[in-house]
């Protein structure tokens, strides 16, 4: 039986009101607002770590490598622990107590970079970000790596978080938690074999193009060989159903061990983003963009529809296209891009299969012109994608600090 339907009957205890952030129902909530106080503002923030910084001493991100959209007391610094273990903070009085489930971490380079489960309150009032990031083969590797993280809704357009509950495999539709969407409506999901989910979202109307991000948390370490699963998600399915509360954006989400192939392990927590005219973050001024690249077998050129992407500069005819060269191997070109836009963080995600898709900047002084590469434990393969690009927007091109 459908979640809608069901889920009234079976877990009505569980109801969440409208408007209630998500950190009501998970460790790091927050005290509840006082009558007639502000609400707690909105978080975004995005950070590309370079990944070879010094071991075991905190080091400040480069003021062009990060954007906030809430004060900091401090810069972002990491720290780097060991090979492929990292702590990203982000240290301010508005952080420590937002919700968990709009995180999104990539590697920029070959192999993959995962969160940990969840995020912990740093040294200071904030939030630390722990990632381990691997090499093709699994093994734990220093990896340049972009993180993008939401809270608390968007600054334009519409976008809805979720991750799925600690626990263990269930054909049962459960609540999302944490979640955030902004309404009343809420996410539930069910995980009923190793790997496969299904989430019901509610669907978020418009004219702008959709998109989806999925990533997963680092699983527990396999019991014998101490190794971490190097897991990957994509998005598989999606469809428009009726639910109780008004349609529902379904999506079919399949994850993997992206060294083995086989299906990631059952419990596996993953984070879900979903997008309606506005970049993964909810962030405002910055320069960014999002779309859904097609599958392409061949090697051409593939130039996007206008309705097909999202980008608030003036978007005309080619504002992005997409150059398959080899199996897996593509240009993407976003127009519209300024040349001295700091780093830029960019989360690629399978669209129709579970490859690996990483995606990078070869050249600095071409924001706009990403490399993107796809591959299975077998090798690069051909997959649909979709990409969120997003970066730091400069006032000033004759001082690239001003305004910072």
């Amino acid at each position: 039986m459908h979640f809608f339907s069901s889920f009234r009957r079976s877990s009505a205890h569980i109801a969440v009101a409208a408007g209630v952030a998500a950190s009501t129902l998970v460790s790091l909530s927050a005290p509840a607002a006082a009558a007639g106080s502000a609400p707690p503002p909105r978080v975004s923030v995005f950070a590309v770590v370079a990944g070879n910084e010094p071991a075991g001493v905190y080091t400040d991100l480069s003021p062009l490598a990060f954007h906030s959209s809430v004060s900091l007391d401090l810069p972002a610094h990491v720290r780097h622990d060991a090979t492929g273990r990292y702590a990203v903070y982000f240290s301010g009085p508005d952080l420590g107590t937002v919700p968990t489930a709009g995180l999104h971490v990539r590697a920029m380079t070959d192999g993959n970079c995962m969160p940990f489960d969840g995020i912990t309150p740093s040294r200071h009032p904030g939030l630390q970000i722990d990632v381990a990031c691997f090499d093709s083969a699994g093994r734990p590797a220093d990896r340049r790596f972009t993180i993008a993280y939401n809270a608390r809704g968007a600054a334009h357009g519409a976008l809805v978080t979720a991750a799925t509950a600690p626990g263990a495999m269930s054909s049962d539709w459960r609540v999302a938690e944490p979640q955030d969407t902004g309404g009343a409506a809420r996410v539930a999901y069910t995980h009923p074999s190793p790997g496969l989910y299904t989430f019901d979202l509610p669907y978020l109307p418009g004219t702008a193009p959709e998109s989806f991000a999925t990533t997963a948390l680092a699983p527990i370490a396999e019991a014998g060989t101490g190794r971490i699963p190097n897991v990957v998600c994509g998005t598989t399915g999606r469809a428009l159903i009726p639910g109780d509360a008004g349609p529902v954006r379904q999506i079919s989400v399949t994850c993997r061990d992206a060294v083995t192939g086989q299906m990631a392990p059952g419990g596996t927590r993953i984070h879900v983003g979903y997008t309606r005219g506005v970049n993964l973050t909810g962030a405002s001024g910055v320069s960014e963009a999002y779309f859904t690249a097609p599958w392409i077998s061949t090697n051409s050129r593939v130039v996007l529809p206008d309705s097909a992407v999202h980008d608030p500069g003036p978007v005309t005819t080619g504002a992005v296209a997409v150059q398959r060269h080899a199996v897996g191997q593509y240009t993407v070109d976003i127009a519209n891009q300024e040349g001295t836009i700091g780093y830029a963080s960019i989360v690629a995600t399978a669209n129709g299969s579970t490859a690996l898709c990483r995606a990078s900047v070869p050249d600095p002084d071409r924001p706009g012109h990403l490399s993107v590469v796809c591959r299975s434990d077998a090798g690069q393969m051909d997959t649909g994608f979709h990409l969120h690009f997003v970066s730091r927007k400069l006032r000033l091109r004759l001082s690239p600090l001003a305004g910072l």
